[in-house]
């Protein structure tokens, strides 16, 4: 009898447990859906064995790729970095940048990979000719974004410089995609001759916004009021006019064209030198790479010098005057806009 009081009890308790835990579980608010992740970047580690990598790399920045490879799998990020930041110095391609770029972006810091990719994609990058294609860096990319925001920037006049947060600083139309750590971000765009524009723009990771800059002129307007009504009006005036010829234009091709082969011409005569000095048996192959290069150098200069000699002259100022006469009153008035 005993025994069947204290089964009793047990049950009894074990109810009201039992019970109560049920009434806080359906008194308890329910917790909002938790957004989901955006899928893991996955960049594969570069093989520095392959034969690409072994005609790319030199020895020594090889080398140091492969410790910072090994350096990353450890799980030492920042010793990893630093590596890649030395190999960098060692061999200053833009497939060891890239390298950097990518174990960055390993590492988390997406926004730095980001803007990176972009600069590399933006130029003339060879995709036969190096360790990684153009498909693949687009691939990299686009699963970068999902974990920054990107700002898709539109604007009614070319050549305008775009400033984020003061910092990341770009001219449109060249770059028209903006990559930014989600938040709040101030955008100025500026360009001479026109009113400075501010937009302050809000932007979610994942997200990205479209934005459309209208730039105004400056245009300034002066009324000139005479005291009494006019009798006799004359007005005279000595405006420029454009030539009926066509103005000479930015000779834009050959200056970017000449900065290229400067920096090659450079490179090549450089390298030359270099490579005659530590290969004696080649010295004479080398020689004649550092001549190239000179002779690179020499054209590019030249072309500098002739596309600064063909700048184009500023437009004349665009001024007009228009009489106003009233019953009572006259005047003239003057608009011009500022270069």
């Amino acid at each position: 009898m005993k025994f069947l009081h204290l089964a009793s009890t047990v049950l009894l308790v074990v109810s009201v447990s039992s019970s109560a835990a049920r009434a806080d579980e359906l008194s308890a608010p329910a917790s909002s859906p938790k957004a989901p992740d955006a899928p893991k970047v996955i960049i594969p580690y570069t093989s520095y064995t392959s034969p690409r990598s072994v005609e790319m790399f030199w020895s020594r920045c090889r080398e140091s790729l492969m410790k910072a490879q090994a350096l990353e799998k450890a799980g030492k990020t920042q010793e990893a970095l630093d590596e890649y930041d030395r190999a960098v110095n060692l061999q200053g391609l833009t497939d060891v940048e890239i390298e950097r770029t990518l174990a960055q972006a390993r590492a988390g810091n997406y926004l730095p990979a980001a803007r990176q990719l972009q600069e590399v994609l933006s130029s003339q990058y060879a995709s036969g000719l190096t360790v990684h294609s153009r498909e693949d860096l687009t691939k990299y990319l686009k699963a970068i974004k999902q974990y920054i925001g990107t700002i898709e920037i539109r604007v009614n006049v070319p050549g305008v410089r775009i400033t984020i947060d003061g910092e990341d600083v770009k001219d449109w139309p060249y770059f028209s995609e903006f990559y930014v750590e989600p938040g709040m971000h101030h955008i100025k765009a500026m360009r001479s001759g026109y009113w400075l524009n501010q937009t302050d723009v809000e932007v979610g990771r994942g997200e990205k916004k479209d934005l459309s800059i209208a730039m105004q002129e400056r245009v300034h307007s002066h009324y000139v009021a005479f005291p009494v009504t006019p009798m006799n009006v004359s007005i005279n005036a000595n405006i420029s006019r454009v030539s009926q010829d066509d103005p000479p234009t930015w000779p834009r091709n050959l200056m970017i064209g000449s900065g290229v082969g400067l920096g090659l011409g450079l490179g090549g005569l450089a390298t030359g030198v270099l490579m005659a000095q530590k290969s004696p048996e080649q010295a004479g192959t080398w020689y004649g790479v550092a001549v190239g290069g000179g002779i690179l150098s020499a054209l590019s200069v030249s072309g500098l010098v002739i596309g600064l000699a063909n700048r184009p002259e500023p437009p004349p100022p665009n001024v007009i005057i228009t009489p106003q006469f009233a019953k009572d009153g006259g005047g003239v008035q003057f608009t011009g806009a500022m270069p």
